[in-house]
């Protein structure tokens, strides 16, 4: 068997391990009465009949998860909790092979060779991680408080992750292209110019939307703060490149209609016309980390175990975060998230629900996807420094344990297979 064969068996069987353990997850969730598994399938589900078809889509308009189960269920004629877990086990392994697609297409441009069985493992290990989780420390429960890049227990925002991804590559593609004619694309091809990207962002950010709006609402403001401020300091040249990039940040803009006008149709389904499934909530303001710190006593920490991986490429690296636009726009999503979980809530019960967090943690997705790529790209340089490698090699560490932590949480979800 030659090392090409043995490479593509070291991926196959990775995402057969990571569809065996989310089939486990999503079983060990469903008799869970208070579990969103169980709650997205025995409640929201029934709603979308022929009857109450608009009642199901106000009370779930982000219904991309539940019309996949529905459409498993009623041609296949498989089991509901069946085709509940091959609906999220397609959607994980979508994720997967983008996550895998991403790391070899990123490693390949910049001439770095990377063994598509590391690649393997590294998509698998992305598609497990958790916060750093210690029982003694006021952090929180294994998930609340500290929250994840992969909420497993969630089918919805587990449905949003491949689109978000690649809507992540499809800016970053166009952003270069935008900054150098000469750019062919890492991901996309740019060679003949910005149509078909933005076709394609339009669509996939549409479909986001569809899937879950939370990834937009944190995504769209992230990609016009950093243009805004690039603009702005355009102008600031007074050499009139300000009106030649303005033309720029309209094209994304144009890009991002068709999710904007979804989320606000959305938005008035759910909060204004009664969709909310009778609850009493509403749209608010809260006062600074109130509803984070509902479920830890120190948000501080819960953030540094969360995000401890990212967090140590920070210091490894700062300057990828704010001068590479792959950094640049992972970073200023995770902050526009994670203002978002800090400051936004649904009034009455459901403030407890903690809705606005979930922009949060596509934000830490980003992050965790660009300091993944990022390592990767450290690893490979050539003239580092003793403390460099050591430095290097603590932060893979770091990122072992981290998915050490990620298997741990999966066996508890899944009532310890």
């Amino acid at each position: 068997m030659g090392r090409e064969k043995r490479d593509n068996l070291a991926a196959i069987v990775l995402a057969i391990l990571l569809a065996y353990l989310t089939y486990w997850v999503v079983q060990g969730q469903l008799p869970q009465i208070f579990a969103d598994y169980n709650g997205h399938t025995y409640v929201y589900l029934p709603l979308f009949t022929e009857e109450n078809w608009w009642k199901g889509w106000m009370a779930v308009p982000y219904c991309m998860w539940h019309l996949g189960v529905l459409g498993v269920h009623h041609i296949l004629h498989i089991p509901l909790n069946i085709a509940a877990a091959y609906v999220s086990i397609f959607f994980s392994m979508l994720s997967y092979f983008i996550m895998y697609w991403m790391i070899i297409k990123y490693t390949s441009a910049l001439g770095k060779e990377l063994s598509t069985t590391k690649a393997a493992f590294l998509s698998f290990a992305l598609s497990v991680s958790q916060a750093l989780y210690f029982e003694w420390l006021d952090a929180g429960t294994r998930f609340l408080g500290t929250f994840s890049m992969n909420p497993l227990h969630n089918p919805t925002q587990m449905a949003v992750n491949p689109f978000s991804l690649l809507c992540f590559c499809l800016v970053y593609d166009i952003w270069n292209k935008q900054d150098d004619e000469g750019y062919k694309g890492i991901f996309f091809d740019t060679q003949k110019g910005l149509k078909k990207p933005f076709i394609y962002l339009a669509v996939v950010l549409l479909l986001s939307a569809m899937t879950k709006p939370t990834f937009a609402e944190m995504f769209i403001p992230a990609v016009a703060i950093v243009m805004l401020i690039k603009w702005i300091g355009c102008i600031i040249k007074k050499d009139g490149s300000g009106s030649v990039y303005f033309k720029k940040c309209l094209q994304m803009l144009y890009c991002a209609i068709p999710a904007l006008l979804f989320i606000l149709i959305a938005f008035l389904a759910y909060f204004l016309f009664g969709g909310s499934y009778g609850a009493d909530g509403s749209f608010m303001i809260t006062k600074w980390m109130e509803v984070w710190s509902m479920f830890t006593d120190n948000v501080v920490l819960s953030i540094a175990l969360g995000m401890a991986f990212p967090l140590f490429l920070i210091m490894i690296d700062a300057s990828f975060f704010w001068k590479d636009n792959m950094g640049k726009l992972a970073l200023t999503g995770y902050i526009i998230g994670f203002l978002e979980a800090a400051l936004l809530g649904e009034g009455g019960s459901k403030l407890s629900h903690a809705d606005f967090i979930w922009p949060m943690m596509s934000g830490m997705l980003l992050m965790w996807m660009a300091s993944t790529l990022h390592l990767l790209k450290l690893e490979k340089e050539h003239g580092n420094t003793k403390v460099k490698c050591v430095l290097i090699d603590v932060a893979w560490v770091i990122f072992c344990l981290h998915v050490l932590c990620g298997l741990l949480y999966i066996k508890e979800l899944s009532g310890g297979i």
